[in-house]
């Protein structure tokens, strides 16, 4: 949660509690966007699976298991998000029709896309 908050700027807009099922949830939003943080206690989480993955630049990102934010400069952005200490996996590039694209990942490991649309 702190990382949604504290790193990329989502603010704190539900918390729900459901012991019975060893869940808690926390639910962030900015601009219009909303993302539910699910904590599962006491059960085994299966790990999410290696999936298919597309090549971009150097790297490859998931196709499928990632989340995507649109941002006015990628450049900006991401000089901000390093220095907050987050580590790119993809450094901004340029792809297909002029669209910009870099990646990193959150604390628990989710794939986290950022696109500069021309």
């Amino acid at each position: 949660m702190e990382f949604y908050t504290d790193v990329l700027g989502f603010s704190i807009s539900n918390k729900i509690e459901m012991a019975e099922m060893g869940l808690s949830a926390v639910f962030v939003e900015k601009g219009g966007s909303r993302i539910g943080l699910m904590n599962y206690k006491g059960k085994k989480i299966p790990k999410r699976s290696d999936i298919a993955k597309i090549k971009l630049g150097e790297s490859s990102i998931p196709i499928n298991d990632h989340l995507t934010f649109s941002v006015d400069d990628i450049e900006a952005t991401t000089t901000e998000l390093k220095g907050k200490g987050v580590l790119f996996n993809l450094e901004p590039i340029q792809v297909e029709g002029g669209i910009k694209v870099a990646m990193f990942k959150d604390h628990e490991g989710v794939q986290i896309e950022l696109v500069e649309y021309p």
